[in-house]
């Protein structure tokens, strides 16, 4: 069983550190409810599994993968599976993976469909929450503002464009805000009637995530390959506004925004791959979080 727990726990920390934003070694430690010790065993396997773990300016990590799915032999796969099916449980998770096992004789085990079938899990709760009007607990939500994983009881109101992000009144800050999808751990419709409907509102958010009614922030940027790529997977909406120069194969993003904090945090992540142009508000910005934090 111990075998079996730890090919699952692997699966769990593969969708976590894939989802953004990059998480500290202690919010992994607690979310895997293991030590340190454990944790850095765990990155080394990944790391001969084939996926790159990354490390932003703060040491906060998160992984890309060199292909979309982790490769099995033949008896490896043999392997996982009498260790799936020993538990004697049917689970969707394990259904999943054996589904996946007997797909071809070389296996792969797609962590990529198995994390979107958890998505689709947590969409569904979602709407069930928001058809019948009741709260919706959000667990080990990773916020990418405040760099912390809490639960949050919320109001859900409607899902945003490709269902990235949930827009929902929180109760304890009684604010309206967006959540996104992948950073939910787990969702549970509560037994309880929305309270506060009447404080309800909606606002398309910025391509960083943040609503409001204001989008007057200008942002200017000239970016790395490596920065592009990451501002493309990590703000997808991004891609809409980035042009590549191509005499310098670098790229140029130029956009409003509603708040400079998800950018400011993005630039010092990779201020070696970034110059900022344009905006003396944005650099003002910039400069305070080095004075602050240096």
């Amino acid at each position: 069983m111990f075998n079996q727990n730890r090919i699952y726990r692997v699966f769990q920390l593969i969708n976590y550190l894939k989802a953004r934003p990059a998480k500290s070694i202690k919010n992994i430690t607690r979310f895997l409810n293991t030590s340190e010790r454990t944790v850095y065993r765990y990155l080394d396997m990944l790391s001969d599994l084939g996926f790159t773990i990354e490390k932003d300016g703060t040491n906060r990590i998160w992984i890309t993968c060199n292909h979309d799915t982790l490769p099995f032999t033949e008896q490896e796969s043999d392997y996982l599976e009498k260790l799936i099916r020993s538990s004697g449980k049917r689970v969707k998770l394990a259904d999943s993976v054996l589904q996946k096992i007997h797909q071809r004789s070389e296996v792969n085990v797609a962590s990529k469909l198995v994390f979107n079938a958890h998505l689709s899990l947590i969409i569904e709760q979602i709407s069930l929450a928001i058809i019948q009007g009741r709260q919706l607990l959000i667990r080990n939500y990773s916020s990418a503002n405040s760099q912390t994983v809490t639960d949050r009881i919320v109001e859900p109101m409607c899902f945003t464009d490709n269902y990235d992000s949930l827009s929902a009144f929180e109760i304890k800050s009684k604010q309206n805000k967006y959540f996104n999808i992948e950073r939910m751990g787990s969702v549970e419709v509560l037994d309880r009637k929305v309270q506060y409907e009447n404080l309800h509102k909606f606002y398309k958010p910025d391509l960083f995530g943040y609503q409001g009614n204001q989008v007057d922030k200008e942002i200017e940027l000239d970016m790395s390959l490596r920065a592009y790529l990451m501002m493309k997977e990590e703000f997808p909406m991004s891609t809409h506004f980035i042009n590549k120069n191509p005499d310098t194969d670098r790229y140029h993003l130029k956009c409003k925004v509603q708040s400079f904090q998800a950018p400011g945090r993005f630039v010092m992540g990779f201020a070696e791959d970034i110059k900022i142009l344009g905006s003396k508000e944005f650099i003002r910005h910039i400069k305070r979080i080095v004075r602050n934090n240096f």
